[in-house]
């Protein structure tokens, strides 16, 4: 069991999951300075919404035990991610 919990696989899979909760906390602030606008943008708060929704999707689906899938999220939104908080 020990093997498991820190097996590389588990923490690729975590770190997967922070990154996509990274992008996901960054849709959250743009609606949430959107909304706080005198005159909201509602096209740009439906993006970010939609955005949320398909990364919320992705980080249920994702599985532990598919290491391939694994780093392919994280090849794929990592460098967005640290786009966004200028890593």
């Amino acid at each position: 069991m020990t093997e498991q919990l820190f097996s590389r696989t588990g923490v690729r899979y975590e770190v997967a999951l922070d990154v996509l909760g990274a992008i996901i906390a960054h849709h959250s602030e743009v609606v949430a300075v959107e909304r706080d606008k005198l005159v909201p943008d509602e096209a740009a708060i439906e993006r970010a919404l939609q955005a949320k929704d398909a990364l919320y999707a992705l980080r249920d689906e994702l599985d532990p035990r598919e290491p391939e899938v694994i780093e392919r999220v994280i090849q794929q939104y990592a460098p967005w991610a640290r786009e966004l908080y200028g890593y």
